[in-house]
């Protein structure tokens, strides 16, 4: 019996809708999944791929027809995304990306129905908002009040900027639930450290980590148990030093960070790399909430006025990938402006 209802109507990532909405999972999966009635598609299908078959495969003309919103689920699979030439001018692509973590179907069920109540017109003005507000700055504060943290990320073209966030065009894919606005030294594919992000001073980590291993299926119980030490940081904050983007100093606030200071120290003496900030990522999207559990879902994680994340390594450069929240963390632009992060409390006037 289906556990999960797919409603392409909902899907309103796509825009306006072509002729045919596909859903596309694992074949040993495809039992779970049911799609509900469209009265915006004209034809409706559920597509499957084997164990070991890449999404490529699914998206050939025999398979896949040429104007297609193509959604991808498959929970316990990593998906590799197509070239733009596998994919076509004509078709629309957005993946809920799940088998670099682990997800529970409970996990599924919660991100299907964030995915569908997500507003991308209202993510994609949040996005051109934050965006404008970086061109017009030269550099951002982060700070932290209770943890006393401070630091600078200065802004730049040179950066490869990346948007998560908007309705998707034809010939284009998306990250679902969508929600997030990003920079990295460069281009995400080429993995080094001759360019860097431009990150100094003290910033506090706190709330939901996610340790991303690739498709490499011979680390989970490492995985598994480097991320039960990071799990700490949902609770007790940890704070990282910064200069020109490498971690140089890690401490915890309280004793019961001290096995997530362990597990980064150690993954520092490991690899080298693991200092080195990739990504300096802002979450947008305010439907979601931090799930339970190593979830790589929860990365699009916006609040109410967007939350700062820290990404470090690539797999397969690095056996994992990591990404930490900043949720106490508030983000202004030199003239004070807050742009992410929570907003203080408004004090109430004296009664009479």
């Amino acid at each position: 019996m289906a556990q999960f209802v797919v409603h392409p109507d909902r899907h309103r990532e796509f825009g306006k809708p072509s002729d045919t909405f596909l859903l596309i999972t694992q074949t040993d999966r495809v039992d779970d999944f049911v799609l509900a009635p469209s009265t915006g598609y004209r034809n409706t299908g559920v597509a499957t791929i084997e164990a070991g078959e890449p999404l490529d495969a699914a998206l050939s003309a025999e398979r896949c027809p040429e104007s297609a919103d193509i959604f991808v689920v498959c929970p316990d699979r990593f998906v590799v995304s197509p070239e733009p030439a596998v994919l076509g001018p004509g078709r629309r692509l957005v993946v809920m990306p799940c088998g670099s973590t682990p997800v529970t179907d409970a996990q599924v069920d919660y991100f299907l129905t964030a995915v569908e109540s997500t507003d991308p017109v209202a993510l994609e003005v949040r996005a051109d908002r934050l965006f404008g507000a970086l061109g017009a700055t030269s550099y951002v504060w982060l700070t932290a009040s209770q943890e006393s943290t401070s630091a600078t990320f200065g802004i730049s073209a040179g950066y490869e900027w990346n948007q998560q966030a908007g309705p998707v065009a034809p010939g284009g894919q998306q990250i679902a639930p969508a929600g997030e606005a990003s920079a990295a030294p460069t281009t995400p594919y080429r993995f080094g450290t001759s360019r860097r992000l431009d990150l100094n001073g003290t910033v506090t980590l706190l709330g939901a980590p996610i340790v991303h291993r690739g498709d490499d299926p011979d680390c989970v119980d490492e995985q598994a148990a480097l991320y039960q030490d990071l799990d700490a940081l949902r609770q007790s904050p940890v704070i990282l030093t910064f200069t020109d983007g490498v971690v140089t100093d890690v401490r915890a606030t309280a004793p019961e960070g001290k096995g997530a200071v362990a597990a980064l120290n150690d993954l520092y003496e490991a690899d080298e790399y693991y200092r080195v900030l990739w990504e300096f990522g802002i979450g947008l999207n305010p439907v979601l909430r931090q799930q339970p559990g190593n979830c790589g879902l929860n990365q699009m994680f916006g609040a109410t006025n967007g939350v700062v994340h820290l990404g470090f390594g690539l797999a397969p450069t690095t056996r994992y990938a990591l990404t930490f929240t900043c949720v106490d963390t508030v983000m202004t632009d030199t003239e004070g402006n807050t742009l992410a992060g929570p907003v203080p409390p408004r004090r109430r006037g004296r009664q009479a």
